[in-house]
């Protein structure tokens, strides 16, 4: 049996309890699993490279990890007795680790700024001026990774060597500590700040139909009080899309704590945006998920699947 035909022989809602005995934490982001699991039922099978997924309990060996449309034509190898949802919800966690849909990665090779900086890839000098936070948190962050190197020739680098592994852990001195501390500190704050600033421009631009004055909500997200941001997606036929939702919200959402909350609403074309706010509205004041939400609705040409954003403030962030 491939992968696709195991998915497509279970039910998400056998699935999950599974995933929460194998790792409780599961239990807060099953949304995630939840549309991870309907993209690979919707997506195409790969070509079969003659890979099998072996598992064995909670074990899952794959030895080459590839995209999901290729794991998806692959052979199962579990033992007879294995209960079938046990195996599903086993080889979901392991092809969730890097990410909840098809083109997430792992932060070593994301193609955001801050990634490509810290893991030495390539940008352009031009992005430092991009946002008014980023020269500052670079020129910090390689202060801090020049204090912390134990090698000389690492500092200008972006990496830490060593002949012996345990000289990469050892304590640093007393006097380098005192150095490391107050630039650290600065590093973290200029870095809440580069994010935010990030985050901004990502939902100006994703929202430019919804959002009127983009600065006066950018200047919202600068001075807003700690947050989480959530995404939630409609991973199904279009015509299926308030079905989903509002059952995703309902079943499998988390009901987060926090003082307020602000959901924008991202349509693509050919939906009737109205409607699909009216469901979303509906399913958060319904079973009372989210702190007293505000809505922002938006539609672009640039989704092709209903995509909403939940900022929750008075959390960690």
């Amino acid at each position: 049996m491939t992968l696709k035909e195991l998915f497509s022989k279970v039910k998400f809602e056998n699935l999950a309890p599974w995933l929460i005995k194998f790792d409780p934490q599961s239990e807060t982001c099953l949304w995630l699993f939840k549309q991870a699991f309907d993209r690979m039922r919707q997506i195409p099978v790969g070509e079969d490279d003659g890979v099998t997924i072996d598992v064995k309990g909670w074990r899952v060996w794959s030895p080459t990890r590839e995209s999901w449309n290729v794991e998806l034509a692959r052979e199962i190898k579990a033992a007879k007795s294995a209960p079938r949802n046990k195996v599903a919800a086993a080889i979901l966690w392991e092809l969730t680790f890097w990410g909840f849909d098809i083109d997430d990665k792992p932060r070593f090779a994301a193609d955001d700024f801050q990634s490509r900086f810290e893991y030495g890839r390539d940008y352009d000098e031009s992005e430092l001026d991009e946002n008014p936070y980023r020269r500052e948190w670079t020129e910090l962050w390689q202060q801090e990774h020049d204090l912390e190197c134990r090698n000389p020739k690492d500092i200008g680098t972006k990496f830490f060597s060593c002949e012996d592994v345990e000289d990469m852990f050892a304590p640093l001195p007393p006097e380098t500590e005192a150095l490391l501390k107050p630039i650290s500190e600065k590093k973290e704050a200029v870095e809440k700040k580069m994010r935010r600033y990030d985050l901004a421009t990502e939902l100006i631009r994703q929202h430019k139909s919804g959002i009127k004055d983009p600065e006066k909500f950018r200047q919202f997200i600068m001075d807003a009080p700690t947050f989480n941001v959530d995404t939630i997606k409609a991973v199904c036929p279009m015509e299926e899309t308030s079905d989903y939702l509002s059952d995703l919200i309902y079943q499998w959402f988390p009901t987060m704590e926090g003082d307020f909350s602000l959901v924008l609403i991202n349509c693509p074309e050919g939906i009737d945006a109205r409607d699909i706010a009216e469901t979303v509205w509906g399913a958060f004041g319904s079973f009372r998920k989210i702190p007293k939400p505000k809505y922002i609705l938006s539609q672009s040409a640039e989704v092709k699947e209903v995509v909403l954003t939940v900022l929750t403030f008075g959390t960690e962030e």
